[in-house]
């Protein structure tokens, strides 16, 4: 009997047993097997031409996820690494790429420095070894494909080539515009010829050895830095379009830009001729008359407005522009005009034309017949002037063009006006917003909040209207102003007042939204009606943004931007209307609905 009782107690446990194993059953990812990898090519000869072009590409089939149970799901996903080696068994340095998709492809450039980078023998065929290796987590051993041998033939690390990469304003979207700077002592100063499609076009320079350089935005304009720990974004260049001399200079971490507004030749007839800038071809180009065939020496000079670190973008320095050639023949930025010499290949009608697109490979060229030359940019018909009046942007007057080639403009204003931040104006052109130049008042510099609006600074302090006739120069972007006549009186003192800015992008930078006037010491209220902005509050130099998200209604000098937060629970409208109110004793803000 014992030993009866003792069989069915073991057969209980058993059973329990089982039956505790079926209940809690383990559910575990099953492991990658492994993948079949295909190349385009085994034979790979680089070169600098190659550089911007696939070269190579791998594929392979993919695998799901799967786990043990076909009953429950996964979100789990296969990562795929490209390794990369010059030894077959991968015993040796090996550089790694991780991607998601079941294929993979290389430009010249980027597999020249990868190879480069493993210690490939420049100029000779290597061996060089491809696998891929998938894995469903970081602890989870690879399952490796079959390993791919490919000849590579990579060209020696040019570090006096930086190529441009365009940006975009958030610093993404990375795109090799396929021209470049030059160091031509190899000194890590790289120069070069650069043609902007728009106002405050922005960039990275990238080295051979892959080094992005950008502004330091720790420190500010022109200054650089290839560490992406220093806050970097991308280089701008000030509100001009068009043809900039660039030097960028990775030992001093600094970089400025020549603007280019005008050359002309000397030389191939009795006057000067001047150079029409064909941007979209990155050439200089011109139609003459040619008196005869043959040699002739000719100077090619200009102007243009220097940027650097002492500048920024807001003021400039005019500088004379004169072009030499070195001993390649190539055409040069230089002290003094240089003698060139060119060859007219017939009497008549010829074309000129300046390619200064590669550092290398700078151009003067003289061809038979004319050619299309692109129309100056046409100019508006009417320009505005605007100032604040404390709550919005009124229309001071309308300027009426009266040179069409020129783009000269003029008009008279006859109205109140006095001489203190209420009757600071800005001309608006075209949507682009123009505010006095830093170093020079008469002269007009794209809007941003460094610069000053325009005053009628020749005005008696205590005028209270005017008749003042405006004159604007758009091809100079400069101005002038004759007063008419003006009337003066009592003054009244203008208030203190503090100002809302939003940022609008780097086309247009920051500008005031609203403006709030003292009713009491250090309180501030104002009415804001428009678009929900984000914002900060500015005190003279002192900007003030939210403290942080758990006290949004404190304000910080270091605090990120600032929104209505609280209207109507989770409602986010497009526009509101409302009453703010800045105690800057309690570093404090808050602001109320206005209904109608």
């Amino acid at each position: 009997m014992k030993t009866l009782n003792k069989i069915l107690l073991t057969l209980a446990s058993i059973l329990a047993l089982i039956s505790c194993e079926k209940d809690g059953e383990k559910i575990y990812l099953q492991s990658l097997s492994s993948d079949e990898l295909i190349a385009t090519t085994d034979n790979v000869v680089l070169s600098i031409e190659t550089s911007q072009k696939v070269v190579l590409s791998f594929a392979w089939k993919g695998q799901d996820v799967q786990i043990n149970d076909t009953t429950v799901g996964t979100a789990a996903k296969a990562k795929n690494y490209m390794e990369i080696s010059l030894s077959e068994d991968f015993s040796g340095q090996i550089y790694k790429d991780e991607t998601t998709s079941n294929s993979i492809a290389y430009k010249g450039g980027e597999l020249n420095s990868i190879v480069n980078g493993l210690g490939a023998k420049v100029g000779e065929v290597n061996n060089v070894f491809f696998r891929l290796g998938s894995a469903t987590g970081e602890n989870i051993p690879y399952a490796y494909s079959n390993v791919v041998k490919v000849a590579v033939t990579p060209y020696v690390l040019d570090m006096r080539i930086g190529k441009i990469i365009q940006s975009s304003s958030t610093n993404t979207d990375l795109t090799d515009t396929g021209y470049f700077l030059y160091s031509q002592e190899d000194n890590g100063i790289y120069s070069g010829f650069m043609f902007t499609g728009w106002e405050w076009y922005n960039y990275f320079l990238k080295e051979a050895d892959e080094t992005m350089w950008g502004t330091d935005d720790n420190v500010g304009e022109f200054h650089i830095t290839s560490d992406a720990g220093e806050n970097k974004i991308n280089m701008w260049f000030p509100g001009n379009k068009g043809c900039f001399y660039v030097n960028v200079n990775t030992v001093n971490k600094t970089w400025d830009a020549l603007y280019i507004s005008s050359l002309n030749v000397n030389g191939l007839t009795d006057s000067p001729i001047e150079l029409t800038l064909d941007n979209d071809n990155k050439l200089w180009i011109a139609n003459f008359e040619a008196s005869e065939a043959g040699e002739k020496t000719i100077t090619i000079t200009g102007l243009g407005q220097q940027y650097n670190i002492e500048t920024g973008t807001s003021s400039s320095i005019e500088t004379n522009v004169n072009f030499a050639t070195d001993e390649n023949n190539n055409l040069v930025l230089a002290e003094n005009a240089g003698n060139i010499s060119v060859t007219i290949p017939q009497a008549g009608e010829c074309t000129i034309k300046l390619d200064l697109s590669v550092p290398t490979n700078r151009t003067v060229t003289i061809e038979s017949g004319s050619s299309d030359i692109p129309e100056p940019e046409s100019y508006p018909e009417t320009i505005d002037m605007q100032r604040w009046d404390g709550t919005s942007m009124v229309s001071m007057i309308t300027l009426q063009r009266t040179d069409s080639e020129n783009g000269i403009y003029e008009g008279t204003y006859d109205g109140p006006y006095q001489k203190n931040e209420y009757y600071g104006f800005e001309f608006i052109v075209d949507g682009t917003w123009y505010r006095a130049d830093a170093s020079d008042n008469t002269k007009l510099a794209i809007s941003n909040n460094a610069l000053s609006k325009f005053y009628f600074d020749k005005a008696d302090d205590n005028v209270t209207s005017i008749n003042v006739t405006i004159t604007i120069n758009l091809k100079e972007l400069s101005w002038s102003y004759v007063i008419n006549s003006q009337e003066t009186g009592t003054v009244e003192e203008p208030k203190a007042q503090i100002t809302m800015s939003h940022w609008f992008g780097e086309e247009e930078g920051n500008k005031t939204i609203c403006t709030l006037y003292e009713t009491e010491e250090n309180i501030y209220v104002g009415e804001y009606e428009g678009a929900n902005l984000k914002f900060k509050f500015v005190e003279g130099e002192n900007w003030y943004g939210a403290q942080d998200g758990d006290n949004p209604d404190k304000l910080s000098t270091s605090g990120s931007d600032t929104w209505f937060w609280k209207l109507t629970g989770n409602d986010w409208p497009e526009n509101v209307h409302v009453k703010i109110t800045v105690d800057l004793n309690s570093k404090t803000w808050d602001y109320e609905d206005i209904t109608e």
